[in-house]
């Protein structure tokens, strides 16, 4: 029996229905095993329990083997954790109360694993990674913007598949513009690799300051920055027009209307901002492009009660379609998106409530964006934050509840399974993307205080 699947291994937080398999054997007694607690592929290095029953029989002794990996027998059940990625064999030998004796041998194509050893992104002496954007441009090349919170400053790290090399955005400095940054947003073209940053800075009291919108981008080798807008700012999104030549567009929201404005780069160091004609809105979105150049955000309207409303805006040039989504709380989470086949437009809330059934947004956008259709679906019973990614016909997301990490995507049924990656920075946000030369997902996050990647 050939257990190998396509999908990621499931590290089960909810008991799971076992996953029954029949020996093909020719004895008397029919032999079957059942996998205990698991979905998904058979990945390396993975510790999997398996369970032997005799159809009909009551078994007196069991002797378990393998022909790699190791294995710890506990009479009916067996812990096999599993070998290199190939083709292995787990037999079991039983002999029941009648007297009767049966084996049987199952085989299964282990997995290499699906994601990288951690290691740290920048291992200097600092606190990083609070905050971390990770992107891929098609080559396979993988490219970070972090914060450094020991100084305020922003960074920007590039991955060749082996090594990562950073270098400095913006920060404090010296008769060089420098000042004080908050938080980044980054986007790459995937065609030349060239990222683009949308950033914070300001000085002050970090939770009172009055900050800016930025931009900085990296040609030949050096960083080229930017200021955008001088409207005090608060949450803000990078996106790239495939419709102009990969034209950089911030969207982002001022502090004190609640307003959101759109400034666009039509030229070095020119931008034209235009307030966004829907008035009293709150930006709570990743911004994306189509194919036409029609721009997708989600705005929410505050008013004096306890919800809102909240709505996909969808800008083709100056004409303004929405479609309107879930009622909400006033305070309400941001929204990491990314594009499905067929126009579908998904979104996931960073945070949730214990038990909350829409984490996700699933809206097909029609032309106009009124005539779009949604569904939305639980991702798992909690977080605190996440992030969200698409590729290889299913949604990737990474999860964090407290200090545990994990990986989430669907199985052939739909249903979520998860791998977990182990400990992190607690009131961290990771950023999940998916590597498109090898179809595998990657994440950055915080832990032990620094910047990390895997």
């Amino acid at each position: 029996m050939l257990g190998g699947l396509t999908l990621l291994a499931g590290c089960g937080r909810e008991p799971r229905p076992v996953e029954v398999i029949q020996s093909r054997g020719t004895e008397s007694v029919a032999l079957l095993i059942e996998r205990e607690d698991g979905a998904g592929p058979y990945v390396e290095s993975t510790a999997e329990r398996f369970r032997v029953v005799a159809s009909g029989e009551v078994i007196k002794s069991v002797r378990w083997s393998a022909d790699a990996g190791t294995i710890e027998p506990s009479q009916e059940r067996v812990t096999w954790t599993l070998p290199s990625a190939g083709t292995a064999s787990l037999t079991v030998s039983i002999e029941t109360e009648s007297g009767k004796t049966a084996e049987g041998a199952f085989h299964f194509n282990v997995m290499a694993a699906p994601l990288a050893t951690s290691n740290a992104i920048d291992p200097g002496p600092d606190v990083t990674g609070e905050l971390c954007d990770l992107a891929f441009d098609s080559m396979g090349n993988g490219h970070v913007v972090y914060t450094n919170g020991t100084h305020n400053s922003l960074w920007y790290g590039r991955w060749d598949g082996t090594a990562w090399q950073t270098e400095q955005i913006d920060g404090p400095g010296f008769n060089n513009g420098g000042e004080f940054i908050l938080k980044g947003a980054l986007v790459v073209d995937p065609a030349t690799g060239t990222p683009h940053v949308a950033y914070s800075k300001g000085a002050g009291i970090i939770t009172s300051a009055s900050l800016r919108m930025a931009y900085a981008t990296r040609i030949n080798g050096a960083w080229i920055r930017e200021d955008v807008d001088s409207t005090p700012m608060g949450r803000m999104t990078i996106a790239l027009n495939p419709a102009q030549a990969q034209q950089p567009v911030i969207v982002f929201g001022t502090n004190a209307s609640g307003n959101v404005r759109i400034s666009t780069r039509t030229a070095a160091n020119t931008w034209s901002t235009v307030p966004f004609s829907v008035t009293n809105q709150v930006l709570t979105s990743d911004a994306l492009f189509d194919s036409t150049g029609a721009l997708h955000f989600i705005t929410y309207q505050p008013t004096s009660t306890s919800s809102a409303a909240q709505s996909l805006r969808v800008l083709r040039g100056s004409a303004v379609e929405s479609f309107p989504l879930k009622t909400i709380g006033v305070l309400t989470p941001w929204l990491s998106t990314a594009w499905g086949p067929d126009q579908h437009f998904l979104a996931l809330a960073n945070s949730i409530n214990e038990g909350e059934w829409a984490a996700i947004e699933d809206i097909t956008v029609g032309t106009p964006a009124s005539a779009s259709t949604r569904k939305v679906s639980a991702v798992d019973y909690r977080y605190g934050a996440s992030d969200l990614a698409y590729g290889g016909g299913k949604p990737v997301v990474a999860l964090r509840n407290g200090t545990s990490l994990s990986l989430g995507t669907t199985n052939a049924q739909g249903f979520w399974t998860y791998t977990q990656l182990g400990t992190v920075q607690d009131s961290s946000r990771p950023s999940v993307a998916i590597r498109p030369t090898d179809g595998v997902p990657h994440v950055c996050y915080q832990r032990d205080g620094k910047v990390t990647f895997q």
